[in-house]
């Protein structure tokens, strides 16, 4: 990438997060940090970085969001909570009910936060309610971690509910609007082999047990907890010619023999996606809810559901998924990853799970307003880290305090009368107070600073100045504009791991105050990154973001 297109990325994101206004130092350093290449010639980087930042604030900010969109990131203009959302048709206050409905199968991620935040945030807009609903209806793959997980992931973004429900409980009502359907000649109890009943959709082929009478229907129907799984299916009589696929005689119960983690053994006729979806809309009286658009071609068979059953139909809106590049979502292909060793678990660094973020150190309101930013729209966007991160510094930022770390150290020895230094907790926050840095002999330094400024004058943050080599020698306590400046440890330091963003623990060595912080504190590594204190006894902290 060359340095121009760096610097335009940069400084669109730093515009759209403040307002149309970005910042040349706040682009000048991200683009720096980005590729080592452009620090060779600072001066000519600082100058292109300068006219591209000049060229970001002279548009408005519908010119930087298509400038974005041609990018090809999809951004959409920034809505602040409740009160700049789009309207919801047919929405009266007080009487709005809305709900976010999922499948325990899996820890949820920014998917599932989205969709959570939006229905809830709909809910405040509108003075009514909103309802967490878990759709447990495959005992196959509902986990009593994963409801836990959901439950903790919402809470701690701060998203309330109105209350909790689940499918599993409301099975009975479940067989008693089969029934209704079966009497009213809209429902019959096929016998097909699941593959022939897939291949006869596909075709338009009317099962041969299709037409069975209501009373051969209803005495299948009363004996189908016999069946063995795959022997009987109930399913809706629609349309097989239909050319929305999913009308063409939609299976609404089958039989699943799985022990469930909330009924046991019970149960093992379990209602269909969207039997269960549309039937817990009525019984809830949700008027409205937003959901990701790959669901679009099913509202219609939901609503004829609701209609058969005198339920009012859901509003539903229809909203893009967007995923974070190169992070897989899918619970089938995260759990098979788990399985092979390829992830350190649901937490693992490189997932956008809600425990995998906080466990970084991600701050639940910079996740929220990221995920507001995103839109209501139907046009899909696949983004960059690099804009969620963004959004999470601007919080870190004032919240970290900074710390001396070093990463593969390098012993050196220093000869100079300076034996402690006191440094800022925070530079923007003077009130915090400082910290206390022994000074001894020996001084450790990272490696790539060693081998980038090796036979340079380097500038030792707050210490003093020295000409690197094999015996460094100290040079003098000026500070010079362009000299480097490093961190450093002394010998009273502290062995510290850090998981990075790949899932490598990294061994790095750090300044002995940090044994004052306190589990889940986050730091500023100086030069390094953020990061958080996962374990206080190990002192093993999970890497953030630069």
């Amino acid at each position: 990438m060359s340095v121009e297109d760096s610097a335009l990325r940069h400084a669109l994101i730093n515009a759209l997060e403040f307002d149309g206004k970005c910042s040349f130092q706040a682009v000048l350093s991200k683009v720096l940090g980005e590729n080592q290449e452009y620090r060779k010639d600072i001066k000519n980087t600082s100058i292109i970085v300068k006219k591209i930042v000049d060229k970001v604030n002279s548009m408005s900010l519908s010119q930087q969001k298509s400038e974005f969109e041609r990018m090809g990131i999809k951004v959409e203009k920034k809505i602040e909570e409740k009160k700049d959302l789009p309207d919801l048709e047919g929405a009266e206050k007080g009487k709005v009910v809305t709900a976010f409905p999922p499948e325990p199968s899996k820890y949820p991620h920014l998917g599932h936060a989205k969709a959570a935040l939006i229905n809830y945030l709909y809910a405040k807009k509108y003075e009514g309610k909103f309802y967490l609903r878990f759709e447990d209806t495959n005992p196959d793959l509902a986990k009593k971690e994963f409801y836990d997980a959901i439950i903790d992931g919402l809470t701690w973004l701060g998203i309330e509910w109105d209350g909790v429900d689940y499918i599993s409980d409301h099975l009975e009502k479940y067989y008693e609007f089969a029934e209704i359907l079966i009497k009213k000649g809209n429902a019959y109890v096929c016998l097909c082999e699941q593959e022939k009943i897939k291949k006869n959709r596909a075709e338009g082929i009317e099962c041969e047990h299709r037409n069975n009478d209501t009373k051969e229907n209803i005495e299948l129907w009363k004996k189908m907890h016999k069946f063995k799984q795959g022997q009987a299916t109930l399913r809706l009589k629609i349309d097989m010619n239909h050319t929305n696929t999913t009308m063409r005689d939609p299976s609404i119960i089958r039989i699943i023999d799985k022990e469930h983690v909330r009924t046991g053994k019970k149960y093992r006729l379990w209602p269909t996606y969207d039997f269960g979806t549309s039937v817990m809309d009525g019984i809830q009286g949700v008027t409205h809810r937003v959901r990701s658009k790959e669901f679009e071609m099913r509202t219609e068979l939901q609503h004829y559901i609701q209609d058969l059953l005198g339920f009012k139909k859901t509003h539903i809106t229809e909203i893009a998924r967007f995923n974070l590049e190169g992070v897989p979502s899918s619970g089938r292909i995260i759990r098979e990853m788990i399985a092979n060793k390829q992830l350190l678990g649901w937490d693992d660094p490189r997932l956008t799970t809600l425990m995998a973020l906080k466990r970084r150190g991600f701050i639940p309101n910079a996740l929220k307003k990221f995920l507001i930013l995103t839109g209501v729209s139907k046009t899909g966007a696949t983004l960059k880290w690099d804009i969620l991160e963004s959004f999470n510094r601007k919080h870190l930022d004032k919240i970290a305090n900074r710390y001396f770390a070093v990463v593969d150290p390098v012993e050196i020895e220093i000869k100079n009368n300076i034996k402690q230094i006191s440094e800022p907790l925070h530079p923007d926050f003077p009130e915090r107070g400082k910290r206390i840095i022994n000074v001894l002999e020996k001084i450790y330094i990272s490696k790539p600073d060693y081998d980038k400024f090796f036979g340079k004058t380097v500038r030792l943050i707050g210490l003093c100045n020295i000409k690197l080599n094999k015996k460094p020698e100290y040079v003098g306590n000026k500070i010079e504009q362009n000299m480097p400046k490093i961190q450093w440890v002394s010998d009273d330091n502290v062995k510290i791991k850090v998981v990075m963003n790949d899932g490598i623990t990294k061994d790095l060595l750090a300044e002995k105050d940090i044994l004052k912080l306190r589990q889940d504190d986050h730091v500023q590594f100086i030069r390094f990154g953020f990061a958080r204190l996962d374990d206080k006894e190990k002192m093993l902290f999970y890497y953030t973001h630069s």
